[in-house]
């Protein structure tokens, strides 16, 4: 049996399950009916809009981190789609709305990706991110996106890019910003780190696993924001947000262990960056043999753990038990379903042993084999 990185800490707990002869093990790992974005080309859509440029030194930082962006499409396998790259039309926000219409209208497609690349504005009284003609506002585009029902995640790399993320959030999406308000006005770098690290850099890949999620582009976007300005010594004026669970806070980059929120912005609220974590634009080789009716299932069951294990002295030790028993057993199976290569050609070869664990904490998440382990990526 094979565990992939993420879900080692499974191991422990499962041997024991099995060792118990658990009966479930023999079930169909694939979900008997299939959720949004798990349809027979559920592959994910990456649509970009580049906003005006103001200055030519502006244009060519937006028009690379838009290429960046198509790279990192490309190498998903993924649909990619571009607004304002163009010199020949004037409509973005026209374009844009029409555009994430017929995405809606598609309702068997994968994930979508909306990356806004430019300039924003604050008037004293409303955002708005700038486009070629009519520039767009926070609440316009929330109003676009009211009845868009595929998994979808919002970055705004502008400035004044704040508002957004209230105005967006809500179930099922992740949305990330570049600053945390709207008086935050002077150009934002964030983007530009942000497009380096989508595409799979090293640096950015806090847990190892070789491809990088968008919490950890966050992260690490973030953390390469706060060094340009300390080594500038200059002040910040950017200071990013992600939200993922729909309450409209947002959680700052600094209130991070690694890929785990060790604060939140009010008592009783989830913490973020769970569900960003599962989002991952261009996977690693074990994620890429996993059907997008897997992918769907195994994210649900591992937030469910996750709330599980947040929740063990609440609901005490037997109810933790019986509830997380059938939880780890049906994201085994999913694994368990994954053929690897030496499989697929018939080879001899032994499956690796499940390496042993010291507990059930999904936090305790050693670093893959061949990989040396690294600190924290704890951004500042």
């Amino acid at each position: 049996m094979i565990f992939p990185a993420r879900s080692i800490f499974l191991a422990f707990p499962l041997l024991v399950l099995i060792g118990a002869g658990g009966s479930a093990w023999s079930q169909d790992a694939t979900p008997e009916t299939e959720e949004a974005g798990t349809g027979a080309d559920a592959r994910p859509t990456v649509l970009v809009v580049v906003g005006a440029e103001g200055a030519e030194e502006y244009g060519e930082k937006f028009r690379e981190a838009a290429a960046t962006w198509e790279k990192a499409a490309s190498l998903a396998e993924a649909k990619f789609d571009s607004i304002g790259v163009t010199s020949s039309r004037s409509d973005d926000r026209e374009q844009l709305e029409k555009k994430i219409a017929e995405l809606a209208a598609d309702k068997d497609g994968g994930p979508v990706w909306l990356v806004l690349i430019g300039h924003g504005t604050f008037d004293g009284r409303t955002a708005k991110f700038n486009v070629r003609g009519p520039d767009f506002t926070e609440a316009e585009l929330a109003e676009w996106l009211k009845n868009f029902d595929r998994p979808l995640a919002v970055i705004n790399t502008a400035s004044a890019s704040g508002p957004f993320l209230s105005a967006l959030s809500g179930e099922g999406r992740v949305v990330i910003t570049a600053t945390k308000s709207a008086f935050e006005v002077f150009y934002a770098r964030f983007g530009e780190y942000f497009a380096q690290a989508i595409v799979g850099l090293e640096a950015a890949d806090v847990d190892n696993d070789d491809q990088v999620s968008l919490l950890e582009a966050f992260l690490y976007s973030a953390d390469q924001v706060a060094q340009f300005y300390e080594k500038q010594g200059r002040l910040a004026t950017e200071h990013a947000l992600i939200d993922d669970t729909g309450d409209g806070f947002g959680t700052r980059p600094d209130w991070f262990e690694g890929v785990r929120a060790t604060q939140v912005a009010k008592d009783g609220a989830k913490p973020d960056g769970e569900r960003a974590h599962q989002w991952v634009l261009v996977p690693n080789a074990f994620e890429r043999r996993l059907s997008p009716a897997q992918k769907t299932r195994r994210d649900d069951l591992e937030r469910k753990l996750k709330d599980l294990v947040r929740r063990r002295s609440e609901i005490g030790e037997d109810a933790y038990y019986e509830q997380v028993e059938p939880v780890l057993l049906e994201i085994a199976r999913i694994y368990d379903s994954v053929k690897l290569p030496e499989e697929e050609t018939e080879k001899p070869a032994d499956k690796a042993e499940a390496p042993r664990a010291e507990d059930s904490n999904p936090e305790s998440v050693p670093a893959p084999a061949g990989k040396e382990a690294k600190p924290d990526g704890k951004s500042s």
